[in-house]
């Protein structure tokens, strides 16, 4: 790339980040939004654009931290458009090795002058001249004297998060799981259930080098690398396997399926839960599809039609209505239920910034609409399973303890839980997984059968 494409490269990484701050859509759209718009740029500039962007995301805390240190400014004065500048620049300098920190500081006070920053440019040369000569010896928090700000710095969670994490888990896990939140993000993968097994190994082989794994606890599951858009990978268009990472895919590996279920999946857009378990029904059951939308309902048929799956049906539905015709109907049904999405963050790291304390406490009371709601659907002696994709326990074990006592329900214990997770978060009917530890998601599955 020449200047000119360095520096408007740059340019759109700090409207895109700007336009998060404002909370005007997520990352990943407007990413996808400029790659779009220039679709005839080369793949190292895409990835460019890319890793600055989720970069700066995954790391605001610490690139704040540091411009604490070197600016006489305290952060809360300095303007939005020249902290984020500051940000990218101080990003390019300690994690892009690809970038010499010449270039960093002289493209920063390029796009400084370029947004009508002129008489900031000696002070943002300044902080990151700084930076380069002193990132080596940084002096940042220690963990000893004070985990919180340790981690908050860090890892780059705000406050409280990093607070409800340690009382819940203690400072050292909850190092590991978010240490294991800043890897560079897989794409997870099932294979069709009922394919043979000669076309699953033809559809491993075809991928070839973009995979990078193996689940050691589920069947038919790989991770990818590097892999750009999902669409071109082979054998997705011919349905030969879902994008769905490990920790979703063991809620319909766990399941007690009999011939002739009839499945409930209440909150099920994309689909992944819903494909997974009609791959495993095929002709002797069927699963039911519901979510609030019409985009939504959209997205799981165009998964089911893609993966050949003829015993889906689907149906806009808001789970926290009751319906009288679904009343004792379903066989199972599957709650995955809307949640603070704390097991996430390092796929969506915009939901460090978006999510405040108060979202946490609100969606419990929608989770329990949903599952005074949904257990109305379930024959008595048929399964309700309730899942997250938090590890908050407000969300998870102490509303399994709300419905134990509140619904009529029991704990159903898990009949064919993977040994490789035996020694986990696991009590009678229920399993945590935990970023670090289960190479997943964060998330909750518990099985309770209706009384």
């Amino acid at each position: 790339m020449g200047k000119k494409e360095d520096l408007q490269t740059r340019e759109y990484a700090l409207t895109i980040l700007r336009e998060i701050e404002k909370g005007e859509e997520h990352s990943h759209v407007l990413i996808k939004g400029v790659l779009d718009k220039n679709d005839d740029w080369e793949s190292a500039r895409k990835a460019f654009l890319k890793k600055l962007v989720m970069g700066v995301l995954e790391r605001k805390n610490e690139m704040d931290y540091i411009i604490g240190l070197y600016s006489k400014t305290p952060i809360s004065k300095i303007k939005p458009v020249v902290r984020i500048i500051l940000e990218t620049g101080i990003y390019q300098i300690l994690y892009m090795d690809n970038v010499f920190d010449t270039k960093a500081c002289n493209l920063s006070v390029e796009l400084a002058k370029k947004k009508g920053f002129s008489s900031l440019t000696g002070f943002i040369n300044g902080v990151l001249r700084s930076v380069v000569r002193e990132k080596e010896a940084i002096a940042y928090p220690v963990k000893e004297d004070d985990p919180v700000k340790y981690l908050t710095v860090m890892y780059s969670v705000p406050e409280w998060m990093a607070e409800l994490f340690v009382s819940q888990y203690g400072a050292e896990r909850t190092e590991r799981f978010l240490q294991y939140s800043l890897k560079e993000s897989e794409l997870r993968i099932h294979l069709k259930s009922s394919l043979p097994r000669e076309e699953k190994d033809a559809v491993i082989e075809k991928l070839g080098k973009a995979v990078s794994g193996k689940c050691s606890y589920l069947p038919d599951a790989y991770s990818l690398q590097h892999t750009g858009e999902v669409a071109i990978l082979p054998g997705f268009e011919e349905g030969k396997f879902t994008v769905q990472d490990y920790a979703s895919q063991l809620v319909g590996h766990l399941l007690p399926l009999k011939e002739g279920d009839l499945v409930f999946d209440v909150c099920a857009a994309p689909g992944g839960k819903t494909m997974y378990v009609a791959d495993r029904l095929m002709s002797n059951g069927s699963v039911k599809a519901f979510d609030v939308s019409a985009a939504k309902i959209s997205r799981i048929t165009e998964n089911a039609v893609r993966m050949g799956l003829g015993n889906i049906t689907c149906e806009i539905h808001n789970a926290t209505e009751e319906k009288k015709e679904f009343y004792e109907k379903a066989d199972v049904v599957l709650a995955d239920v809307p949640c603070s999405g704390l097991g996430v963050i390092g796929r969506k790291p915009d939901l460090k910034f978006r999510l405040k304390e108060e979202d946490v406490t609100s969606i419990l009371d929608l989770q329990k609409q949903i599952v005074k709601a949904v257990v109305k659907d379930v024959k008595p002696g048929g399964i309700l399973v309730y899942s997250t994709c938090t590890i908050n326990k407000a969300e998870n074990e102490e509303m399994a303890e709300w419905m134990l006592k509140n619904l009529p329900l029991e704990e159903l214990p898990f009949e064919n839980l993977p040994k490789e997770l035996e020694d986990s978060l696991v009590t009678k009917g229920s399993i945590q997984l935990l970023p670090g530890e289960h190479d997943s998601d964060g998330f909750y599955i518990a099985m309770f059968t209706k009384k």
